[in-house]
């Protein structure tokens, strides 16, 4: 019964404890305004117990400055797993911090709970009760006190204050030790320092409280300023000692900024040489961070007389050339080589300047870069870099605009100084300007086997030079640029007058979309023997003619030329397997449609007799007599070419070596044919291109 006694004077001791502090607070009521500084929460029916479904949501927030605490003083809820059926939830913030149920005695709710039942400044506390359907006992709920407290700011190292800080009531204010003032940010104290001294010709600078350790948060601004035509020199004299990391980065910095001109930062131990300013006005800076205990500086500063210094303006040179110019001297500016005088019409690189009494030159006109702009080129080539810079010294490059072309010699140039592109042995590009040259010799598909007479189908891009014609005569060209093509002369005999049209691109002469070319120019070898109409020819001699196009053949992939032979002597074949091609006979009496190929062999002259036929040096023979391969009546005129299709590389591309001629009347009886030697021929066909 003692024991009991004690216990409930104690909990009436501690609740008139907290009766009194509310009517403290109470009392206080008015510092606060509308906002209520204490008070109580409890479960609804508190003491006599809550009914089933009961709940309760609270929420209070302290105003700036304050924080809210709430100290539990009774917990007496339903225990239940997780607290699942009756529970107090508890915020702060937002943030949950208990869920509590089952009963905690004061001295448990001291220790555990009410120290962490407070907000942040300005901030809340919430709190939210509910009670499940049914108890099997009567419990009494919970009851707590909660109060607005003023917050110490004073006491928060975040509060930003460099030196002291005052606490009030809802607040703080930063104020500063005798000799500093407070910057705008209303927290840093900041060491007043600045001083003007317009019109002082002669004196001495130093930092802060000098010779001693500086302060911090230093920002001095110390400012010199004289009439024109005179200088500061700025000699630092004693210890220089301003602080920076090993890095070289400045912590704390003292800065020299003229009037014109960049200006110049200074940190570390090293004592800075003599600054000789250039500028009737001066500002110094000095500026320090919040820690440090560096010394400082000390400089004497002096006025002498304004003078001009050299260059005028960059990439030029001074006439006559002296280390400083008097107020009045005038000098001849001269733009450097490849530079001249900027928007000048007339490319002049000179002018003269007069030294001024403020040390600046008049007239200051810059000299920029010569520009060789970008070159006009030809049809089918550009710029290999179309945004590259176009001025003194830069390089372009020239490329063909498509895959099927390339340059024929080097394509790099250079702006010279006089404004022309020139390459490397010193031409310039009109003189030297390389050709784009249409790629021979090389195809977009391979395949092996076939031959002409009963021989097997190209496909597309396979022969890719091969050329037809139907009208008039019958017969084959080889495409060998993007304007010529090469055949036989008895295949254009007596058709010079004629508007003789070529196919190319096919591989069937019925093909409703090949491409149509219109000859401009047909030009007969001047040694070849034409037969009067009606006679009987015998003698081949010289049988190649050139074909010119009325227009540039636009190159693909399924129509490219082929290449000339390089070499001038030799056998022609090199006693390798060529490959001829044509949409000549390809059974005993008939012709084809279809564009065949066939792989044969160069024979001695002597294994290829025909009888009352003239055979020179000018042609070969070729066949296949094993397999019966060989060129027939349709295909005169088309291409011999080497190596055998199918082994052309870009190492080694496709040559036509010979031109289908003549041969026996019957196709495959004697699988043997003489070809036009086309090596013989290179001269006369590079002449004839030349100047046609």
């Amino acid at each position: 019964m003692k024991v009991k006694v004690q216990k409930e004077r104690a909990g009436c001791a501690l609740t008139l404890l907290i009766m009194i502090v509310f009517c403290v607070i109470v009392l206080l009521f008015p510092v606060c305004g509308s906002v209520s500084l204490a008070g109580w929460v409890q479960s609804p029916g508190h003491p006599q117990g809550y009914d089933p479904h009961s709940n309760l949501t609270w929420k209070k927030c302290a105003p700036t400055g304050h924080k809210i605490t709430l100290t539990l003083i009774h917990l007496d809820l339903e225990e239940s797993f997780e607290c699942e059926d009756d529970a107090l939830k508890l915020y702060a913030d937002e943030v949950l911090l208990f869920t509590l149920c089952g009963r905690k005695s004061m001295k448990e709710l001291q220790a555990s709970v009410n120290p962490f039942l407070h907000s942040s400044p300005g901030g809340c506390l919430s709190a939210s009760f509910l009670a499940d359907y049914s108890n099997t006992e009567r419990h009494t709920g919970f009851r707590g006190f909660y109060t607005v407290q003023d917050v110490n700011e004073c006491m928060d190292p975040e509060n930003e204050c460099t030196q002291l800080c005052n606490n009030y009531i809802g607040g703080y204010r930063c104020f500063c030790r005798p000799g500093y003032i407070l910057d705008s940010d209303k927290h840093t104290c900041q060491v007043s320092c600045s001083e003007d001294r317009t019109g002082s010709q002669e004196g001495v600078l130093m930092s802060p409280e000098w010779p001693g350790p500086y302060p911090e948060n230093a920002v001095c601004s110390y400012t010199l300023a004289v009439e024109e035509g005179l200088q500061f020199e700025l000699t630092f004299t004693g210890v220089f000692d301003v602080e920076k990391k090993e890095n070289g980065e400045c912590i704390d910095s003292l800065t020299i900024k003229p009037l014109s001109g960049d200006a110049e930062t200074l940190c570390g131990r090293d004592v800075p040489s003599s600054l000789l300013t250039r500028s009737q006005r001066v500002e110094i800076i000095f500026k320090s961070d919040h820690k440090g205990a560096n010394r400082g500086f000390s400089l004497y500063y002096k006025t002498r007389g304004m003078k001009c210094t050299g260059p005028v303006t960059p990439k030029s040179s001074l006439y006559p050339q002296d280390s400083e110019y008097l107020t009045g001297n005038k000098v001849t500016v001269k733009c450097d080589k490849g530079h001249v005088l900027k928007s000048n019409e007339s490319a002049e690189v000179e002018y003269t300047a007069t030294c001024q009494k403020n040390g600046q030159w008049s007239p200051v006109i810059p000299c920029e870069p010569v520009d060789c702009g970008i070159p006009e080129l030809p049809e089918l080539m550009e710029l290999s870099d179309k945004d590259h810079p176009t001025t003194y010294l830069n390089k372009i490059s020239l490329k063909c605009a498509n895959k099927y072309y390339q340059l024929d010699k080097n394509d790099n140039f250079i702006c010279n100084a006089e404004g022309n592109w020139v390459s490397e042995s010193g031409q310039t590009l009109t003189e030297d300007l390389p050709k784009c040259e249409a790629v021979c010799g090389m195809n977009t598909e391979v395949s092996f086997g076939g031959r002409v007479f009963g021989g097997k189908p190209a496909r597309s891009g396979q022969i890719p030079w091969q050329l037809f014609h139907k009208q008039l005569r019958r017969g084959g060209a080889s495409l060998i640029s993007d304007y010529w093509a090469l055949t036989a002369a008895h295949v254009v005999d007596g058709l010079e007058n004629t508007n003789m049209t070529w196919l190319g691109g096919i591989v069937n002469s019925q093909d409703r979309n090949p491409v149509t070319m219109e000859a401009n120019k047909i030009i007969i070898h001047p040694n070849y023997q034409r037969v009067p109409v009606g006679g009987d020819r015998k003698n081949f001699n010289n049988d190649i003619a050139l074909i010119k196009m009325s227009a540039r053949v636009q190159l693909g992939p399924n129509i490219r030329p082929v290449c000339l032979p390089n070499t001038t002597n030799g056998p022609v074949m090199e006693g390798k397997m060529g490959t001829v091609s044509g949409f000549g006979g390809f059974e005993q009496g008939s012709t084809s449609a279809i564009l065949r190929y066939g792989h044969i062999q160069e024979y001695p002259s002597e294994q290829c007799v025909f009888e009352d036929y003239f055979v020179t040096d000018n042609m070969f023979c070729a066949g296949d007599e094993v397999k019966r391969v060989d060129s027939c009546q349709g295909d005169i005129g088309g291409p011999l070419f080497f190596p055998m299709l199918g082994y052309g590389t870009k190492e080694q591309p496709y040559e036509v070596r010979g031109i289908v001629s003549w041969g026996p009347a019957r196709c495959g009886h004697v699988s043997k044919s003489y070809y036009t030697k086309v090596q013989n021929y290179l001269g006369w066909i590079e002449e004839t291109m030349a100047n046609n």
